[in-house]
């Protein structure tokens, strides 16, 4: 499992870092594509679908389930509608599916972690609350409802921001 999971970072590493040098020409970006779902299918053993669009990188499993990494942007999909978007900082990294997403943002001040907290409380974030504060870390996770949790962790220290959510079936 490691080994698998392993591979796929590693490829879409290698991806992401050739289309963020330019090489984004549309033979480069099919070749590109092909050999990473090569790399993928032979590691999982599944059936990848890889679409690289406008700095995404969208990945489709056998069962049709998509999951889209991109940088530098707002995730789309149904579990990132359902939290405010963060609009202070710089997004390194975003990855989201209709279920889950996970957005890592740098260059984010205390008070707008603070503000973030609050627009999650104003949206409903408000059951089963668990916040933690030690040292230079703070964290804020709540329901929404009995399916639907967000949590958010922030690094004063690296001024790093983290912010999930996950929707249960």
């Amino acid at each position: 499992m490691f080994r698998k999971i392993s591979v796929i970072l590693l490829s879409i590493l290698v991806m992401l870092s050739l289309a963020s040098c330019g090489v984004k020409q549309s033979l480069d970006e099919k070749i590109t594509e092909k050999v990473t779902e090569g790399v993928i299918n032979k590691a999982t053993g599944g059936e990848a679908n890889i679409d690289i669009d406008k700095g995404e990188l969208t990945l489709k499993g056998e069962d049709g389930e998509k999951i889209t990494f991109s940088e530098n942007k707002w995730p789309k999909g149904k579990a990132a509608s359902l939290i405010p978007e963060f609009k202070k900082g710089k997004i390194i990294t975003a990855a989201s599916t209709d279920k889950a997403c996970t957005i890592m943002i740098e260059q984010v001040e205390e008070k707008d972690y603070a503000q973030y907290v609050k627009k999650l409380k104003d949206q409903g974030f408000t059951n089963d609350v668990a916040e933690f504060t030690s040292g230079s870390s703070q964290s804020y996770g709540a329901h929404l409802n009995e399916n639907t949790m967000a949590f958010v962790m922030y690094d004063s220290e690296q001024k790093a921001l983290t912010i999930n959510i996950e929707i249960a079936e």
